[in-house]
């Protein structure tokens, strides 16, 4: 069943959902993904919001969220499920087995976070997540460990004005168009797919949703 709604972002979290720094690992990624979850719980869903900036929720085939701001689309997949019940709340969870609600992501985020995470060694990091689970009486493994090997399927549509200009100046526009989509982000992975035009967040929900027909690739020549 589809389901879709818009939530404007307020100015003062801009800079969780866009960031002065390119995002470059899982790990900044699930801390947005996260953060976006708490905005659909609370936020005002609305069918078509005024404001350039907001995130989009979006389900049919695929199961992703959408930010948009006024030269910057991109998109993660939502690995939640999302219940909206006949008051219009909405509840989340994790393949029925936990709620994921305010105190659920924060926990996770604080988990994410805490440095032991990155140690060479795995038993390093089993105290805090236990001393969570204890705490909340909820086993919270499952779902931290599916989030860390999520496959997030990020993409990006950017129109980069000071990077075409650049790349134009060394008569390398075609390495770097105007109007382009990044996939994936980490340096050993990403790659470009240049467009002729601007596009808009229905344009980007209508590239990936697997629902409608496929877009197809032109040579540049």
């Amino acid at each position: 069943m589809k389901t879709s709604f818009e939530i404007e972002i307020d100015p003062s979290s801009l800079s969780i959902f866009f960031p002065k720094y390119r995002l470059k690992d899982k790990f900044q990624i699930l801390d947005i993904l996260l953060e976006s979850a708490r905005y659909i719980i609370h936020g005002k869903r609305e069918e078509k919001v005024k404001s350039v900036n907001k995130i989009v929720f979006f389900r049919e085939k695929m199961n992703r969220v959408f930010f948009v701001s006024e030269d910057k689309i991109y998109s993660i997949t939502f690995p939640f499920n999302l219940i909206i019940g006949e008051e219009g709340e909405v509840t989340l969870n994790f393949k029925n087995l936990i709620e994921i609600d305010s105190y659920a992501i924060s926990s996770l985020i604080i988990l994410l976070k805490n440095p032991l995470i990155n140690s060479d060694n795995c038993l390093d990091f089993i105290d805090p997540v236990i001393d969570l689970e204890n705490e909340s009486n909820s086993n919270y493994w499952p779902v931290l460990k599916d989030l860390i090997m999520l496959e997030d399927g990020y993409l990006r549509y950017d129109m980069d004005e000071k990077g075409f200009k650049e790349a134009s100046e060394k008569q390398q526009q075609h390495r770097h168009p105007l109007h382009h989509i990044d996939v994936f982000y980490t340096n050993g992975a990403t790659f470009k797919l240049g467009l002729e035009k601007s596009i808009l967040d229905n344009d980007l929900i209508d590239i990936l949703d697997s629902s409608t027909n496929c877009k197809f690739l032109r040579s540049i020549n």
